[in-house]
């Protein structure tokens, strides 16, 4: 019986270290300093920009550069629009290709940076000037994961400890069974 505590015992100390490897800070202490893995953002960059009239966002996806275009009070899709879009590397006109939805070629945008957009909206009676800036990250080379090594060898090395205690437990069992 006391071989079966002992390895309980064993058992939990094993799982509370591995459980606590994982790196999780959420229990509010601190385990020194450690990596900040790299942020990532999934989907494609944008930008957006309101103003009294209009919201828009482009998005740059595929070599192209998307626009939406929507009534800022009401969320309508700005259908017929006429958008000319201008920087310092790129100055055209969008075209239309679903209502509210405006393309132009994205090939100016094909290397990292920051890249203010000027974009002139005329939309029947109403016109208005936006400015958003479409911001490419570098692309981050050589990001450390999020598992280091030495949460493995925790977890190594309580897997081993509870392997261990297991051993005993049938060591224990097996000399047992044998003066019975």
């Amino acid at each position: 019986m006391r071989e079966i505590r002992i390895c309980l015992v064993s058992m939990m100390l094993a799982l509370s270290a591995l459980a606590h490897a994982g790196g999780d800070s959420s229990d509010g202490h601190s385990h020194g300093e450690a990596a900040t893995p790299a942020m990532t953002v999934d989907g494609a960059p944008r930008a957006s920009a309101q103003t009294d009239e209009f919201e828009l966002v482009a998005v740059l996806e595929r070599r192209k550069l998307t626009l939406y275009l929507d009534r800022f009070a009401t969320n309508e899709p700005v259908a017929d629009a006429k958008i000319e879009v201008e920087s310092g590397v790129i100055k055209a006109v969008a075209t239309q290709i679903a209502p509210g939805v405006y393309s132009l070629p994205g090939e100016a945008f094909a290397s990292p940076g920051k890249y203010p957009l000027a974009i002139s909206v005329q939309a029947g009676d109403s016109g208005d000037l936006l400015t958003v800036t479409l911001d490419l990250p570098q692309a981050v080379a050589g990001a450390a994961p999020v598992d280091s090594w030495s949460n493995w060898a925790v977890g190594g090395a309580a897997g081993a400890l509870l392997l261990a205690g297991a051993a005993l437990v049938a060591v224990r069992r097996r000399k047992n069974s044998r003066r019975n």
